[in-house]
């Protein structure tokens, strides 16, 4: 789960699928056993579901992103200038997306019978936002924010999660 330009696997992500030769499946896992690769073993079935929200659903959030922005009128420059963290950690992410192969980009979303169900998932998101971010009291959005955090909980601090910030 690493683009062309990686340069070390540490922390990066193998994913082996057993399609009917464990002997391979097997062997293929041994090429990375003295690199400091994980190696996690997906079952075929699972596959799909599973891209559909770690490829699709991060290309789709980015695409949609910078596509909010470009229709903004206010220059990237501009936005930039002034970006508090938050927004300049997801302007790069936008922009590495951005400067990807767009027909690619289009087969990931396109080709995966489960990538509808997570574009819809965020426009669903989008929405219940949307409706939290306008309601009178901050209930709403405070359910949003504590569903997230009980998520996301169990994955400790983010820097242990990038690779590139963990060197």
């Amino acid at each position: 789960m690493f683009g062309p330009d990686t340069q070390l696997l540490s922390g990066r992500h193998v994913l082996l699928m057993d399609v009917g030769c464990r002997a391979a499946l097997e062997e293929a896992g041994q090429l990375f056993v003295d690199t400091m690769a994980e190696v996690v073993e997906v079952g075929l079935d699972e596959h799909d579901r599973l891209m559909a929200l770690v490829l699709g659903l991060s290309h789709a959030l980015n695409i949609a992103f910078f596509t909010a922005l470009v229709r903004s009128g206010i220059e990237a420059g501009q936005l930039a200038g002034i970006s508090s963290t938050t927004f300049k950690r997801q302007l790069e992410i936008a922009r590495d997306v951005a400067a990807e192969n767009p027909e690619l980009y289009h087969e990931i979303q396109r080709l995966n019978e489960h990538g509808g169900l997570a574009r819809r998932a965020l426009v669903e998101a989008v929405d219940l936002l949307s409706a939290a971010s306008d309601a009178d009291h901050p209930d709403a959005f405070i359910d949003l924010m504590s569903e997230g955090r009980r998520y996301l909980e169990g994955l400790g601090r983010a820097s242990s999660l990038n690779p590139e910030t963990s060197r």
